[in-house]
């Protein structure tokens, strides 16, 4: 019984003498998690506008659906979807949210700031643009195929062409925005975390 506890007595001064020798592992420093544009939803999850039975578009209600599926509440866009349709005014899409116990947080005085908020904490927001048209407000950064370019762009997905993101440079944008009438709105969910990456690489 005394030798198998010297032996392993033994075996443990060996592994700690081995292990005393071996160099730590070089961790290198986190990078800083970048996503563009921060609420980038996965295209096959982008609803194209569409329209009621009286031909009336219903970009207000897809926009709250990309807000709803970006904050992982994807039944909720599908049942949006389902039962919703047709234009909508700051009054009724807010009345929707209200009717069902949705939080939210607006704007209807182009507030940047608002914007910005979304933009740190990876938020979307439906936001009034274009003539009669709602999109969704998904991030604001420099364009990462223009390493030399300085601009800071708004980055929008247009219901209309969800596939691919607009992008409008942040000075002019705030000029239209205000110009359509400055209304935005985002669900108070919580934000999502930033996306994984090797931390190896």
């Amino acid at each position: 019984m005394l030798r198998r506890h010297i032996a392993a007595a033994a075996a443990l001064v060996l592994l700690a003498s081995i292990g005393c020798d071996t160099p730590p592992p070089q961790l290198k420093p986190l990078k800083k998690i970048v996503e563009i544009p921060a609420a980038n939803l996965p295209a096959d999850m982008r609803l194209f506008n569409w329209t009621d039975r009286r031909g009336s578009g219903s970009c207000v209600i897809a926009s709250s659906c990309y807000n709803f599926n970006w904050s992982d509440q994807e039944e909720r866009a599908m049942d949006w979807r389902r039962r919703y349709a047709g234009g909508q005014t700051e009054t009724t899409i807010r009345r929707k949210h209200d009717a069902e116990q949705i939080p939210y947080y607006f704007t209807r005085s182009a507030d940047m700031e608002f914007l910005e908020w979304c933009n740190k904490t990876r938020r979307s927001a439906l936001i009034w643009f274009f003539q009669s048209h709602c999109v969704n407000f998904v991030g604001i950064s420099r364009d990462p195929s223009r390493p030399t370019d300085p601009t800071q762009y708004v980055w929008l997905c247009d219901n209309n062409r969800p596939m691919r993101y607009l992008r409008i440079p942040k000075a002019e944008f705030a000029r239209r925005w205000a110009g359509y009438g400055g209304f935005g709105l985002t669900p108070a969910a919580a934000p999502l975390p930033p996306p994984l990456f090797d931390a190896r690489s």
